[in-house]
C-alpha cells in the first residue's frame, strides 16, 4: 500500500526514539576509520517541512521534537547523546525543517561510508532524490544510492556489502498486517547472510496489534539466537500513554482534546549486534524524553 506519507508524522514521538537509536548506532560505527554502509528500506523524502499542512494538520510535531527543543537547556546536561541529537536536529528546527533518517545518515556519515536508500512512494522517492542528490544542507558523506523499489528486496539482494561493517534501518508503515511477517523473515534471511550487521527494526506499540507484534519478535530474535546465542539484542520502548486509554474520536475531536492520547501509545526498537552501552544509554534518555512528553 503506498497511501502512507510521513509528512504528517514528521518528528513525532516515534521519530525521536528511532533517530536517536541510529545516530547512536551510527556514531559507534564512526568509532572506527573502516568505511561502513548503512541501508534504509523505507526512507521517506528524507526531509520534511515542518510548515507543510500534512505536519500543521495532525500537529505530532508539536507534542514531540518541539517540546524537546523548547526543553533543550532543561535537558542539556542529562546525557551528551541526547544533547548532541538536539543540537544536529536544532540546526534543521531553527529553518522549519525535520530531518529523516537518511538525512540523519548523510550527515553523519563519512566520506568513506555508503548509504543505500530505498523508497517505493513515486511522489516520495522524487523528492528523497532531490534532497539527498541537491541537499539544502551540506554533509561530508557524497556516496549515496536512492532506489525505487521495495525495500525488503532491496535489503535481501544488497547484503552483505562490501564493507562489511554497516548498519540497517527497518521502518515500514505497518498498514499492511503483512509487514509483521516480511519484517520478520526478511530480518532472518539477512541475519543468517550478514551476522555482523547492525540491524534496527522501528515497530508501534498497537493495542489492537499486541499479538503481531510479539510474534514478530519473537521470531526475529528466536531466529537470531538459532545463528549465534551470543548475539546482543537490545529491545527499547518509549511509551507517551497508557496502552489502553484510548479512545476512538474525529481528528477535530483529538486536536482539540490533549487528554486522548492516540491510537500509537508508543513506539519501540529491535537492535540486533546491538553496540556497546546502547540499551543503558537509552534507556536513561528514554526516561528524560517520557517525562517530557507525556
Amino acid at each position: 500500500m503506498l497511501s502512507y506519507q510521513h509528512a504528517f508524522h514528521a518528528g513525532n514521538h516515534a521519530d525521536i526514539l528511532k533517530h536517536l537509536t541510529l545516530f547512536f548506532v551510527l556514531s559507534s560505527l564512526n568509532k572506527k576509520d573502516k568505511p561502513y554502509t548503512y541501508f534504509d528500506t523505507h526512507s521517506g523524502s528524507g526531509l520534511y517541512d515542518l510548515l507543510d499542512n500534512r505536519s500543521q494538520k495532525t500537529g505530532e510535531a508539536e507534542k514531540g521534537i518541539s517540546r524537546l527543543i523548547s526543553s533543550k537547556m532543561e535537558i542539556s546536561g542529562s546525557h551528551s547523546l541526547l544533547s548532541d541529537y538536539i543540537s544536529l536536529i536544532d540546526r534543521y528546527y531553527f529553518k522549519n525543517f525535520y530531518p529523516g533518517s537518511p538525512e540523519i545518515a548523510r550527515v553523519i556519515s563519512r566520506q568513506q561510508d555508503f548509504i543505500v536508500l530505498s523508497e517505493l512512494h513515486p511522489q516520495e522517492v522524487e523528492n528523497l532524490k532531490k534532497n539527498m542528490l541537491h541537499p539544502e544542507f551540506e554533509a561530508p558523506c557524497k556516496n549515496v544510492q536512492v532506489h525505487n523499489r521495495n525495500g525488503f528486496e532491496m535489503l535481501k539482494a544488497l547484503t552483505p556489502p562490501k564493507t562489511k561493517r554497516g548498519a540497517v534501518l527497518i521502518d515500514p508503515s505497518y498498514e499492511e498486517v503483512s509487514d509483521y511477517t516480511d519484517c520478520a523473515k526478511t530480518i532472518t534471511a539477512v541475519n543468517k547472510k550478514w551476522t555482523n550487521g547492525i540491524i534496527m527494526l522501528w515497530y508501534p506499540l498497537l493495542s489492537h496489534r499486541e499479538q503481531e507484534i510479539n510474534q514478530m519478535l519473537n521470531d526475529i530474535q528466536s531466529s537470531a539466537r538459532s545463528v549465534n546465542p551470543n548475539t546482543e539484542i537490545c529491545d527499547l520502548r518509549l511509551e507517551v500513554a497508557a496502552k489502553d486509554s484510548h479512545q476512538e474520536m474525529s481528528l477535530k475531536e483529538y486536536q482539540q482534546s490533549e487528554k486522548n492520547p492516540p491510537r500509537l501509545y508508543g513506539s519501540g526498537m529491535l537492535v540486533l549486534n546491538a553496540p556497546w552501552h546502547l540499551k543503558e544509554d537509552m534507556e536513561k534518555i528514554i526516561s528524560v524524553i517520557e517525562n517530557l512528553l507525556k
